[in-house]
């Protein structure tokens, strides 16, 4: 892979007030060879409206408007015209980092990594890092490991398909997405530091409805991926059971009775 074409996908409603700053990070990577696609969600706010007009005539950016149907489908529809290797789905209150792209670039240049991330740093109403764990499937079926902010070669979404459209107003969409990913032939690889800076806010999409629909969201997930869980979890059942028939496990076990009668007369 010599110098693919990265499109960075921004679904967009009434984000005016912060998506220069967004555009500004895109613009200032070190990697060169990129396009941006702004999804208009049916934006109402009429500075948001005239905002996209600022960019109507950069040869690198495309707008597309659609009616309000949340990020899901505003991204899918970004995605399915992008004809670029690689995709970087990126909130319009976001930032990228300057060199992240570059960086990722030279990890997917093993043929069976499909994703490459980082760390991110939170900024507005908390700052700090969060630092993001290596992916592990099992995992990811209890609780959302990865922010949807990476770099994801065009040839995942071929394999397992696109952001689920009923997530779409709910939330934790990237949730799910990243389940079925794990559950394909695509190797995930984690760069080295910060990828991202996100935006904490009381607006935020994940405060203000991810949290409100988190058990409508648990049960439609859990649902879809009812027969991986099950082979998952029986994997693990099994797993155990044969770690405590070990010799080691019952050595130890037998070597740790004095300490547990001693705690039991303290207790």
């Amino acid at each position: 892979m010599t110098n693919p074409l990265v499109s960075f996908i921004i679904p967009y409603y009434n984000a005016g007030e912060t998506i220069q700053e967004t555009i500004d990070s895109i613009f200032n990577q070190t990697y060169p060879n990129f396009d941006v696609w702004i999804v208009n969600d049916g934006s109402t706010d009429p500075f948001s409206i005239e905002k996209l007009k600022d960019y109507e005539r950069n040869e690198k950016i495309h707008i597309l408007h659609q009616e309000n149907a949340g990020p899901s489908l505003a991204r899918n529809a970004a995605i399915k015209q992008s004809t670029a290797d690689c995709i970087v789905p990126l909130d319009a209150d976001d930032v990228i980092n300057p060199d992240s792209i570059a960086r990722s670039i030279e990890v997917l240049r093993d043929a069976e990594v499909g994703v490459a991330f980082g760390d991110i740093r939170y900024f507005g109403m908390e700052n700090h890092v969060k630092i993001q764990s290596h992916f592990s499937i099992d995992r990811q079926l209890i609780m959302n490991q990865l922010a949807v902010t990476a770099l994801i070669r065009k040839a995942v979404y071929d394999k397992v398909g696109y952001y689920d459209e009923f997530l779409s107003k709910l939330g934790l969409e990237d949730w799910e997405f990243w389940i079925r990913v794990g559950q394909s032939p695509w190797k995930f690889n984690k760069i080295e530091g910060i990828f991202f800076l996100a935006r904490s806010s009381k607006n935020s999409r994940t405060f203000e409805v991810a949290n409100q629909n988190l058990e409508q969201i648990k049960q439609y997930v859990h649902q879809k991926h009812a027969v991986f869980m099950a082979e998952c979890y029986e994997k693990m059942y099994y797993q155990k059971k044969q770690l405590l028939e070990t010799p080691d496990y019952r050595i130890g076990n037998w070597l740790m009775k004095p300490y547990r009668s001693v705690k039991k007369l303290f207790q």
